[in-house]
């Protein structure tokens, strides 16, 4: 099977979870034997130079289309006079259009697969030049998470702002959906939601991890960390939340304790971060070696949507983890099982300081999160179910 996925960038370095569920999707097809193109922006943001994608991408055809999709206060301002989502137009460009075009006349596929939202904008130049099955793989309800963040902001022009770019993006996103002939959703909460709105063939396709490359983890019994990117609005609002209004409670309890952040695009001079027992490590050089010495993972997600890839590496890993309700959304855990779920900062702290003073049923905890990961999250035999599906969608 001859496959073009479409994406909004390149997936690399492994530093978020978008881009960790889109470079694990994309070789785990190319290892089952089948052709992959990627056609993908290579924003400004996320810039991937030659050397790397020859040494990282040579498992697929890639063609690379350089895009400035920077956000700007001039170009949101000027959005404000559109009835378009600027989240969306930011990535509309003629010329990567006029590209796709020709690869499309040139070259022969059996499958298109729209990877995130943010790829929408090619959806008219693939349906002028193929005919075949156009899927779309849904990372998040992007709406959803803006109408979450509009919520937790107290500012009142950031409310407003949140607000209109939330119900325009739900508008272009929910016609989006009717106009592919699949849709992927990447959780199961998400594919309740989507089939609600349009009756569609619908796969959900766990993000899965790489059965036999488990390491052992060294748990630090007073440590807790959190990694994730810091360019993304959620995980800056979550980590926010979570120093004033859990961290207090922590550490009033158990003063000797440790919170480790790293993550994308944070800043070690970061103000936000300099309280007592926190320690900013900035971007690390290996995220797995960052989470496998650390103590309990904490996903403090108040604002999100899909599925946070790097909750389900953590618990793979075997590391024992506490997220907000939102935070664990799309994965099968179940409460003081698998994780702690939390409502409110007051049930998080107290949580936290229960895993302590608890530690060896903590590390019991953590042992059977990753018996679970390894059964829900085999990533090899989740991507044989999703071609199992293209292949019924093309005889189709």
């Amino acid at each position: 099977m001859n496959i073009l996925i479409l994406g909004n960038r390149f997936p690399w370095p492994l530093h978020d979870g978008g881009a960790i569920a889109t470079f694990q999707m994309m070789k785990a097809l190319a290892f089952e034997g089948h052709g992959i193109s990627y056609f993908s922006f290579n924003t400004k943001k996320h810039f991937v130079d030659e050397n790397t994608l020859l040494e990282r991408f040579s498992f697929c055809k890639y063609y690379p289309q350089y895009l400035d999709a920077s956000v700007s206060p001039w170009g949101a301002v000027k959005n404000l006079f559109s009835s378009r989502s600027y989240h969306l137009q930011r990535y509309e460009n003629e010329q990567a259009k006029q590209n796709l075009a020709k690869i499309l006349q040139f070259e022969s596929f059996d499958i298109v697969h729209i990877e995130g939202l943010y790829s929408a904008g090619f959806l008219e130049t693939v349906r002028k030049h193929f005919k075949g099955h156009v899927s779309y793989r849904s990372h998040n309800i992007e709406s959803q998470i803006w109408e979450r963040l509009a919520n937790e902001t107290s500012n009142k022009l950031k409310q407003f702002y949140f607000n209109l770019q939330a119900k325009r993006l739900k508008r272009e996103e929910e016609l989006f959906w009717q106009k592919v002939d699949s849709i992927i959703p990447i959780a199961p909460d998400d594919a309740k939601a989507i089939s609600l709105k349009v009756n569609k063939p619908m796969f959900t396709y766990l993000p899965g991890i790489q059965i036999g490359l488990i390491e052992e983890v060294q748990l630090q019994p007073f440590q807790l960390f959190h990694i994730g990117s810091m360019e993304w609005m959620a995980n800056v609002q979550g980590v926010e939340w979570f120093l004033q209004k859990v961290w207090p409670l922590v550490k009033s309890k158990v003063p000797q304790i440790e919170f480790h952040i790293a993550g994308k695009g944070l800043d070690p001079l970061d103000p936000r971060i300099f309280q007592s027992g926190v320690y900013n490590h900035g971007e690390v050089e290996n995220a797995k070696t960052f989470m496998l010495n650390h103590g309990i993972c904490v996903v403090p997600v108040v604002a999100g949507s899909g599925i946070r890839m790097k909750l389900i590496e953590a618990m793979s890993m075997g590391i024992p983890c506490v997220s907000t309700k939102i935070g664990v959304q799309g994965i099968a855990a179940e409460n003081h099982v698998h994780l702690e779920i939390t409502e409110n900062a007051v049930e998080m702290a107290q949580a936290i300081v229960k895993m302590l003073e608890k530690w060896k049923d903590t590390v019991k905890m953590g042992q059977r999160s990753q018996k679970l990961m390894l059964e829900h999250h085999n990533l090899q035999k989740n991507t044989q179910e999703l071609l199992a599906f293209y292949a019924k969608q093309i005889k189709n």
